[in-house]
C-alpha cells in the first residue's frame, strides 16, 4: 500500500523534527509541527501554551472504551484539560490525514492513525551526547541544563503517549523504522525514509 502519512516520533535533540522536515521537503508533502499546534488550538478552544506543552504534567487518563468510542454523546467540555486534549488531537490528525500526503511530527499520530493503511511510522533515537549537544547549541544551555531538558521533555513524552495509547513509547515495534539518526546522520536518514516512501508509492 502506497504511504501517503509519515508520522515521525522521536527522542528530544535526536535531530528528528530536522528529518521530517527535509523528508517533506524531498517528497513535496505538507509538513506539520509547528502548524499542527496552532490548528489543535483554534480546534479545541484551548490556549497554544498548553497544547505546545502536550499536556505535560497534567496526566489524567482515559478509558479505554472512551478513546476508542471517540466523543459522541459526552460532555467533551466538562473532562480535565489533558482528556480535551487528547481528543481534539486526534481530530486533527485525522483531518490533516485526509487533506492529503504529509509528514507529522509526534502528537501521538502513530497511534491515532492505526486504522489507516497509508501511514508510514517512524520513530527517531540518537546517542546522548549528539543529542545533549544539540539541545546545548539550540537553546543556549548549559551542559547540565540541556541534560535536565532532555530528560523531562523525553520523560513527558513518555507519560503522554503511554497514558492515552497504552503502548510504550519508543518500543520498536510499535513502528515501522525505528532507527538512529547519530548512525545515520540527518540527511542520509531522511533519504532513507523518502527512499521507502517512493518505493510504496510505485508498488
Amino acid at each position: 500500500m502506497p504511504k501517503r502519512i509519515i508520522t515521525i516520533s522521536r527522542q528530544y535533540g535526536s535531530g528528528g523534527r530536522e528529518v521530517g522536515e527535509r523528508v517533506a521537503e524531498l517528497l513535496g508533502y505538507a509538513y506539520y509541527d509547528k502548524e499542527l499546534i496552532k490548528r489543535l488550538a483554534q480546534l479545541g478552544d484551548i490556549d497554544i501554551d498548553l497544547v505546545r506543552s502536550g499536556g505535560e504534567g497534567l496526566m489524567s487518563k482515559l478509558s479505554s472504551l472512551f478513546m476508542h468510542a471517540g466523543s459522541e454523546g459526552r460532555d467533551e467540555d466538562s473532562l480535565p484539560l489533558p482528556d480535551r486534549l487528547f481528543l481534539t488531537q486526534a481530530r486533527c490528525i485525522k483531518q490533516i490525514a485526509e487533506e492529503g500526503p504529509c509528514v507529522i511530527i509526534g502528537h501521538n499520530a502513530d497511534y491515532i492513525l492505526q486504522e489507516r493503511d497509508d501511514v508510514f511510522n517512524v520513530f527517531i533515537h540518537a546517542d546522548w551526547e549528539p543529542r545533549k549537544q544539540r539541545v546545548m547549541a539550540r537553546n543556549n544551555l548549559t551542559e547540565q541544563e540541556a541534560e535536565a531538558r532532555i530528560k523531562k521533555i523525553d520523560r513527558n513524552r513518555a507519560s503522554f503517549y503511554e497514558q492515552y495509547t497504552e503502548r510504550r513509547w519508543g518500543r520498536a515495534a510499535n513502528y515501522d523504522l525505528s532507527c538512529s539518526s547519530s548512525y545515520f546522520g540527518i540527511e542520509k536518514l531522511a533519504e532513507l525514509i523518502v527512499h521507502i516512501v517512493r518505493t510504496s508509492l510505485s508498488e
